[in-house]
């Protein structure tokens, strides 16, 4: 159970609130505890977000592949963390991609309308999530300028650092490398160099139809480290 706290206070949705007052939110409110063995799928793509789920223990890995299934963007996300939590509300409350247990995994839930009613009772929490929400928002449209502009190693650090979650681990693009190139707009020679260079300096791997990620914190210096201060605190 002290794990548990302690875990909880680690999540920005939690930040500023004492252990005390999460120990009486646990006693008050409807939370759901749940337990996935590995391999397990925990949400399906198209999946109806009605629950905040909280990672409290293990890891999952989460899938997004775009609408033409040319590109796939996959990484691991540990405890303690909180699932897609700006899906919760707005026009489109369905999961983006699916979502599987890595190993045996704990899961902590609570309902929109309990979560609503949290909100209600406890401005803190209404902060924290404006907070998370507003900036997840404001990614979009930088996401938009960077990949608009810059050379392509601080588009591609941009476009990854993105999609993927702070702490996440073992993020791979799936996507032949004609498909990225295309997307991002250049000549496939620019393209092999940026890459090159980036597994040179041992922040990827790459074969002719996947990226390997094998240090998201030196993508981070690729960056304005104030721009990307703000990109890691959603």
């Amino acid at each position: 159970m002290n794990g548990m706290y302690e875990n909880l206070m680690q999540l920005p949705i939690f930040q500023g609130i004492s252990r005390n007052k999460i120990s009486e939110l646990i006693e008050k409110t409807k939370f759901h505890f749940l337990k996935y063995p590995a391999g397990e799928q925990v949400i399906r793509k198209g999946e109806e977000c009605t629950h905040l789920k909280f990672i409290l223990s293990g890891k999952v890995r989460s899938e997004i592949v775009n609408k033409s299934g040319k590109i796939k963007v996959s990484e691991v996300i540990s405890a303690p963390n909180v699932i897609a939590p700006n899906h919760l509300f707005g026009r489109s409350t369905f999961y983006p991609g699916d979502v599987f247990a890595v190993e045996d995994t704990g899961i902590m839930q609570v309902s929109k309308a309990a979560f609503v009613s949290i909100l209600q009772n406890e401005s803190i929490f209404l902060i924290n999530l404006l907070n998370i929400l507003s900036r997840r928002s404001q990614k979009t449209i930088e996401s938009f300028l960077s990949i608009s502009t810059g050379d392509v190693k601080e588009r591609l650090a941009f476009w990854i650092l993105s999609f993927t979650q702070r702490k996440s681990t073992d993020i791979r693009i799936v996507c032949k490398q004609k498909d990225l190139y295309s997307f991002f707009g250049v000549q496939r020679s620019i393209f092999m160099a940026a890459l090159n260079d980036l597994k040179e300096k041992g922040i990827i791997d790459f074969t002719p139809q996947e990226i390997v990620i094998l240090d998201r914190y030196k993508l981070k210096e690729i960056l304005n480290m104030e721009q990307d201060d703000e990109l890691e605190k959603g």
